[in-house]
């Protein structure tokens, strides 16, 4: 790994500096992100980055040796494939983690992120709910989340 490399894309690029310390945030390393799971986390900490920028980070820390963007195709989706530990990115940046502990490789990390699929539900001609669920929901989840929903309801039947 590319230590002044990485210095410099988190020093000058805020979407560099946002995807390490999402990573930092995680509660596993991971040995492969998803660009579009990466663009919903970002999303969801305020952030409004355009996929084609978030593509440009990811290729930034491709020149910093921290593992190699893998453009989509045939059906898989685009990705990050990291060669080092993702969560210690923001660490080794700031000197606290050395680069050897950063590109020891262990079993300590996640494959992928459960895939998301997200619902949309008319429930009134005026309002329509959305839903995230996995897309490996189990037909024992999906009866939990019906057991759920029964429960909002404030109406006495």
């Amino acid at each position: 790994m590319d230590v002044e490399q990485l210095k410099l894309a988190y020093d000058r690029d805020e979407i560099v500096r946002a995807i390490c310390d999402h990573m930092a945030e995680r509660p596993k390393n991971q040995k492969s992100t998803r660009l579009h799971r990466m663009l919903h986390h970002l999303n969801r900490e305020g952030y409004d980055f355009k996929r084609s920028a978030v593509i440009a980070a990811f290729r930034q820390l491709q020149e910093a040796d921290c593992g190699r963007y893998v453009e989509g195709r045939h059906g898989y989706k685009s990705r990050f494939d990291w060669s080092v530990k993702s969560m210690l990115l923001r660490d080794t940046v700031e000197g606290d983690e050395s680069v050897e502990s950063v590109e020891e490789i262990d079993d300590d990390f996640e494959e992928y992120e459960s895939e998301m699929i997200e619902h949309t539900y008319v429930l009134r001609p005026d309002l329509t709910v959305v839903l995230e669920l996995p897309e490996d929901i189990t037909p024992r989840e999906a009866q939990r989340i019906s057991q759920f929903v029964d429960s909002l309801s404030f109406d006495e039947d």
